[in-house]
């Protein structure tokens, strides 16, 4: 896309730029999603975290609750704990509804467990269009569910419960947080959401004159939506643990943390949710930050992402409590962590 055709490349922070031109932007379709897990599944394979790190990866299958098929975990350890019982970072992949693995998120989650003493749970859902909603919702619930019951074995804290996810994974985890908080079965005390993907009424509002223009776009965002829903996205009745944006009331969830960039696709969505979390009585920590467009993970080193990491690590620890805040003891390996 050239630079005269760009209503938005002047906008994009320089210490990222690099990803629009390295990254070419095309929308995803029915036709182009399979080439796409395919060359994401070959790049995120080659990073070994036990080699990174002092942790232990153990992969599990759990039943569901709602008697759908078994679903795969994997588990991260630190290989000394630093806790009698370990906090639960609970962490739901990215990828449109339609993309990506666990794996995407291990580094960061590994990260965690080494530095923190974490145990990191992250859940293989079922992905779209072969499998639409309710699959999605009912997956992560059912390995939350499975570690809060198995909390003995796993060695975790329930009380110290966080639920966290970076674009579609924000969203899936926001959805799930409302459900965890009408089910009344257990309760989670931390929510985590980066770049999330909340509205599916994003993908059939006006073109933003800004944000979207890069790397995850209106129209691929319209087939993410349209895929995991099974039907067109912006009609009227829409559950609201498949689209979090949709929710009457976010009265009861945790207190949450947020990040976007400001040429971020789901900008405003983002922000109206942040919002409403004020509005309804929710403790709710919000990040914006300029010229940042959606592949900002990539850039660990650059100085937003580093921010994004220290920020959101430290919302993190201080819900769980698990240090003293006004101790000179955290300290965020920000260039491991990144904008996850």
């Amino acid at each position: 896309m050239g630079e005269q055709k760009s209503r938005s490349r002047h906008l994009i922070d320089p210490e990222i730029i690099s990803a629009v031109d390295l990254i070419p932007t095309t929308d995803l379709t029915e036709s182009t999603l399979m080439e796409s897990r395919k060359n994401q599944s070959q790049m995120m394979q080659q990073i070994d975290v036990t080699q990174m790190y002092p942790i232990t990866l153990e992969k599990k299958v759990v039943p569901s609750y709602f008697s759908g098929p078994d679903i795969r975990i994997e588990i991260i350890k630190p290989k000394q704990s630093k806790h009698h019982k370990m906090p639960l970072y609970y962490s739901i992949h990215g990828g449109g509804m339609v993309l990506g693995s666990p794996v995407v998120d291990r580094p960061a989650n590994a990260s965690l467990a080494a530095q923190h003493g974490f145990c990191c749970v992250s859940v293989y859902y079922r992905l779209a269009p072969e499998h639409v909603q309710p699959s999605q919702l009912q997956d992560c619930y059912s390995g939350l569910k499975w570690c809060i019951e198995h909390a003995e074995e796993l060695g975790i804290d329930t009380q110290k419960v966080a639920v966290g996810g970076s674009s579609a994974g924000g969203g899936l985890a926001a959805g799930l947080a409302l459900y965890i908080r009408d089910q009344k079965e257990f309760e989670i005390h931390h929510l985590r959401l980066m770049r999330p993907m909340l509205d599916d009424r994003t993908s059939t509002a006006p073109e933003h004159p800004y944000a979207g223009e890069f790397i995850w776009t209106k129209q691929s965002n319209y087939f993410g939506w349209k895929s995991v829903l099974g039907d067109e996205p912006g009609q009227e009745e829409v559950s609201e643990y498949y689209v979090p944006a949709r929710a009457k009331s976010l009265t009861g969830l945790p207190p949450t943390y947020i990040n976007i960039g400001t040429i971020d696709l789901f900008i405003d969505e983002a922000l109206f949710f942040a919002k409403q979390l004020a509005f309804d009585g929710v403790l709710v920590e919000l990040h914006v930050y300029p010229g940042y467009h959606h592949m900002s993970p990539a850039f660990p080193d650059a100085h937003f992402s580093k921010e994004g990491a220290r920020t959101s690590e430290y919302a993190l620890l201080k819900a769980l409590e698990i240090f003293d805040i006004n101790s000179n003891e955290y300290n965020v390996n920000a260039n491991k962590v990144g904008l996850q």
